[in-house]
């Protein structure tokens, strides 16, 4: 049967190189900063976590609470940035220096195993969608990898108008495609909450990709793209 495999983008078919805080640290010091990059890396994860971790049972009890745009998106990357550099004001020319780092293709790489899983999903008669948390530039980034060609969609936050793991991207998706059957579509993600968890609760199938995970991992678990 010819199902729909949504995946997300960012670590689970798309990672950037350099890494992100090897890119804000190398640009950081370009505009005077002077933090280690562990200390960078613990600011980081606590901004990270501020502006953009999203408790799922609110989210579902609400949908809709969680809007996005490419106003909002670039806005929240910004606020963080300035959580990052507490040493650094103004930020704004070190922010848009990294806002147009993010925006290169040059500066992302797709994993090893994409290719050929993309490549036979879409030679087995399956739909291939991108389904992930990020702003317009994601498009052209996608769009700049010849393997990634045979994707029917992009779905990116700001453009879908919500962002993960609010009901209402599941659901914008879902009427796109005139999915009403579970079994039409699997998820597939590396963030265990929005790519697993709130796609379950919609009703859709689902997998988390854990390419760390140990070699008796859980059924809903897969370690690379090649298992699909």
């Amino acid at each position: 049967m010819s199902r729909i495999y949504i995946f997300d983008a960012v670590h689970t078919f798309l990672r950037p190189v350099p890494d992100v805080l090897t890119a804000y640290h190398d640009v950081g010091q370009i505009h005077g900063s002077t933090i280690s990059k562990e200390k960078l890396a613990t600011r980081f994860r606590a901004a990270r976590n501020a502006r953009f971790s999203a408790n799922f049972s609110a989210a579902a009890a609400q949908p809709g609470s969680l809007k996005s745009s490419d106003a909002i998106e670039y806005q929240l990357w910004r606020d963080l940035i300035a959580d990052v550099f507490l040493e650094i004001r103004p930020v704004d020319k070190l922010f848009e220096q990294l806002w147009t780092h993010f925006a290169n293709a040059d500066n992302w790489q797709l994993y090893d195993d994409v290719a050929n899983c993309w490549a036979r999903l879409h030679e087995d008669g399956h739909r291939i969608v991108v389904g992930s948390n990020f702003d317009s530039r994601l498009n052209a980034i996608v769009k700049r990898f010849p393997e990634l060609s045979v994707a029917h969609a992009i779905f990116c936050s700001a453009e879908v108008g919500y962002r993960k793991p609010d009901p209402l991207f599941y659901q914008v998706v879902a009427d796109s495609f005139g999915i009403t059957d579970s079994d039409e579509v699997t998820m597939i993600g590396d963030d265990f909450e929005n790519d697993y968890i709130a796609p379950k609760r919609f009703g859709w199938k689902a997998l988390h990709l854990n390419r760390k995970a140990s070699g008796n991992a859980q059924s809903h678990v897969i370690r690379d793209l090649g298992s699909l």
